[in-house]
């Protein structure tokens, strides 16, 4: 197997950096999960080659639904390894395919739609000969539809200064929205570090790098305009301490740019064993509790619980910023189901 210098991983990571920094002058933001470790493919597409067992993940995310201008988005995505050698099992995993779909509807009535469906590909580069350090590397391609619906939409036309908006008022005549959709590159990288003997003090470190829109599309619904969908990047990572046979700690973050606005996100959860490898049903059993801040947004609370074939998270987003006031109470969930089917290897911890 051919071996990298650091100098050489350095450079590579070097080419990724710069996209990082790009600021662009439109006004669009990509949609968000909590669970962002929880959308694989939809955080970083070298995570297409991370699992070693066909999965299926689903998430759904429902925001403000209190208010006049609420946010739905759901992803399913599809990840399938791929294995040099059948018999080499689950040192023979050399990277992964992984198909995803997902939807964003925004404001009352869902008046604008943002449906997507990426296909990603992966390749693992193992640093050693157990596969405890390995770097992937992933490529997205996909397109993207942005549509609005504007027959729901009031209109200056139809205010009335006695009674407000009325609907006997004739609205006016909306032309020149249409319809757009357009092809989405993105590319990814991704370390790991996961070693075999699960009672070291340090039991995993991962770091990666996404970047989405690499191709800067026009998604403009306005005919006749050109506006540029903003590249946006995404620097994730954590540490896992062990904190005894059943127990472990992680410490990670979230970095995301786009459109000269930042988002970071970091926190920690706590995993605990509540049944070890052995029951023939299960396989095992982990409960997770975790806490997030997002920075001047909202704090994140995370309880999750995961088998060998089954994994249920669930999450609810805490408005910590002055929109809090006009949320009546009502917050941000998401549900996360993740299926796995096959039993090559325990799925390591990528977060």
């Amino acid at each position: 197997m051919k071996r990298y210098t650091i100098k050489g991983w350095l450079l590579l990571i070097a080419t990724l950096i710069p996209y990082l920094c790009i600021n662009h002058h439109s006004q669009a933001q990509d949609a968000v999960f909590s669970q962002y470790y929880n959308a694989s493919l939809y955080l970083n597409p070298a995570l297409a080659g991370f699992d070693r067992n066909t999965s299926v993940q689903m998430n759904y995310r429902s925001q403000w639904n209190q208010l006049n201008f609420p946010y739905t988005t759901s992803q399913v995505s599809l990840i399938m390894p791929y294995y040099a050698d059948k018999h080499a099992k689950p040192y023979g995993h050399i990277g992964g395919v992984g198909l995803s779909v997902y939807n964003d509807q925004a404001g009352n009535g869902n008046n604008f739609s943002t449906f997507g469906a990426n296909l990603s590909f992966a390749y693992n580069l193992p640093l050693d000969t157990k596969q405890e350090n390995q770097v992937s590397f992933g490529l997205q391609a996909g397109v993207i539809n942005k549509s609005l619906d504007t027959d729901d939409l009031q209109w200056g036309s139809q205010y009335d200064p006695f009674i407000g908006f009325g609907g006997g008022n004739a609205p006016e005549v909306l032309t020149g929205y249409e319809n757009r959709t357009f092809l989405d590159l993105g590319a990814g990288l991704f370390y790991s570090y996961s070693p075999e003997d699960e009672m070291k003090a340090i039991r995993g470190v991962n770091f990666g790098v996404g970047v989405n829109h690499l191709n800067q599309p026009n998604e403009s619904v306005i005919a006749g305009e050109e506006r540029q969908l903003p590249v946006l990047s995404k620097v994730h990572g954590s540490v896992i301490f062990g904190l005894g046979e059943r127990t472990n700690l992680s410490a990670n973050v979230l970095i995301a740019n786009q459109n000269r606005e930042s988002q970071i996100n970091t926190g920690a959860y706590v995993s605990y064993k509540l049944i070890t490898d052995g029951q023939p049903s299960i396989g095992y059993l982990t409960t997770r509790f975790g806490v997030w801040h997002r920075l001047e947004d909202s704090f994140i609370f995370l309880t999750e619980f995961e088998t060998r074939q089954l994994k249920v998270g669930l999450s609810y987003d805490w408005n910590s910023s002055s929109l809090r006031y006009n949320e009546r109470g009502i917050g941000t969930y998401e549900i996360h189901l993740a299926l796995r089917f096959g039993s090559i290897a325990a799925p390591k911890t990528r977060y």
